[in-house]
């Protein structure tokens, strides 16, 4: 019988961000489905790398050495900070201590996340380290289905001769592992609508640039910051609320469903806070209730409110793509590229909202008692399209057993 396969699996283990429980999730258990060998996985915190409290250094080499080789996490890994001197990305392993590595490296759908307007910072040394890595046949660069690709050859200019070696990967959050539980804020008798809002980065989220073009990726980018004019992002941003207010009071008057608000990170409590201070007090005080955060041990808990949902309004990426894996009804409310590109390659752009139309409140009034009286069509949409991710995925995989050299 076969040694268990040891991988390091390098993600952001100790991040108070829920959607990273749904990308290690859906990510090891793919893998582990998939893989013909048992996986013992070794979890090292991406995030202590991004906080200084490890470092990529002949440590790190050593650990991969001392295993089958290394799965980089699909997270949000380039950001254009100014302080990712080394390869302009968060896995900061020097190019010339990256030669030392003798087992394959896997970036196994690494995101960006980044408004028109922001800063970005190192963009020479990201292109040079993104060269490297396609040339190195140790190593598979994957990128998310997000977009990725899309905006680093739109927005970062780099070349097709790099970009042919550039694989795109299915957000493995559509994976994630679910399990329901007791929870004693959901009231048992009525419908469930979830809402997961998304206020991260809100000068530039609700700032002028994205708010006209929040479909565009093909941007020049910045050295230094463009900062947004604070009176009009704010303006956008309440409009928003109000909007969003306006049409969940129609829909709970109608439907009589109650209003689960779940953030996902902090910055989500002030968008709650903000609405709950427009709410009428019989919503507010009846009709609605909040989650709090939850660490990435919690993660099949968390989403397992998920599954009790009748409706689900999602901002955050990792309310929307869960939602597509686990079958629930889901609205998605997009404020950033990514997320309509991510739509439009799974086939649901046409599900959309774009949150910033004028027409808004109608249109999402109006999609979610839609979806509310008859949910089968999504969920049968929804079905689909992760049964054509779950094919790429195996397909993916194949090809990694092979980098991996691993035999039954």
């Amino acid at each position: 019988m076969s040694e268990p396969l040891k991988l390091v699996h390098l993600a952001n283990f100790n991040s108070t961000n829920i959607g990273n429980g749904a990308l290690i999730s859906g990510l090891e258990h793919i893998i582990t489905a998939d893989f013909p060998r048992e996986i013992t996985w070794i979890r090292e915190p991406w995030d202590d790398y991004s906080f200084g409290f490890r470092k990529f250094d002949h440590r790190f080499i050593d650990l991969i050495n001392s295993c089958a080789g290394l799965i980089v996490n699909g997270a949000v890994a380039i950001h254009g900070r100014d302080y990712l001197k080394e390869t302009g990305m968060r896995f900061e392993l020097p190019l010339d201590l990256i030669q030392k590595v003798k087992k394959p490296i896997v970036f196994y759908g690494i995101s960006y996340r980044h408004f028109k307007g922001q800063a970005f910072h190192n963009q020479e040394t990201l292109r040079k380290t993104l060269a490297a890595y396609t040339e190195n046949p140790n190593i598979f660069l994957g990128v998310r289905n997000d977009g990725t690709k899309k905006w680093l050859k739109e927005t970062l200019l780099v070349p097709d001769s790099v970009l042919k070696n550039v694989h795109e990967i299915p957000d493995t959050g559509v994976f994630v592992q679910a399990q329901s539980g007791y929870y004693p804020e959901i009231l048992p008798d009525r419908k469930v609508i979830v809402f997961s809002p998304n206020d991260e980065d809100a000068p530039y989220r609700y700032g002028e640039s994205n708010f006209s073009h929040v479909t565009e990726t093909g941007y020049r980018l910045i050295d230094e910051e463009d900062e947004p004019n604070e009176t009009v992002w704010r303006q956008n941003r309440a409009r928003l609320i109000q909007t969003a207010k306006n049409a969940l009071t129609l829909v709970l008057s109608e439907s009589g469903a109650q209003l689960l608000l779940v953030p996902h990170y902090f910055d989500d409590l002030k968008f709650i806070a903000a609405l709950f201070d427009i709410f009428q007090p019989q919503i507010a005080h009846q009709t609605t209730i909040t989650t709090g955060l939850m660490r990435v041990p919690g993660t099949a808990y968390f989403y397992g409110r998920y599954l009790a949902a009748d409706l689900a309004i999602s901002m955050r990426v990792h309310s929307m793509s869960p939602c597509i894996g686990l079958g629930v009804p889901m609205v998605p409310l997009i404020t950033q590229p990514r997320m309509w590109d991510f739509l439009t390659q799974v086939g649901l752009s046409d599900l959309a909202l774009d949150a910033f139309s004028k027409r808004l409140e109608a249109e999402l009034a109006q999609m979610c008692l839609k979806t509310l009286d008859d949910p089968a069509e999504r969920r049968e949409r929804f079905l689909q399209a992760k049964t054509k991710m779950r094919e790429e995925v195996r397909l993916i995989n194949s090809r990694l057993i092979d980098l991996f050299g691993i035999v039954n």
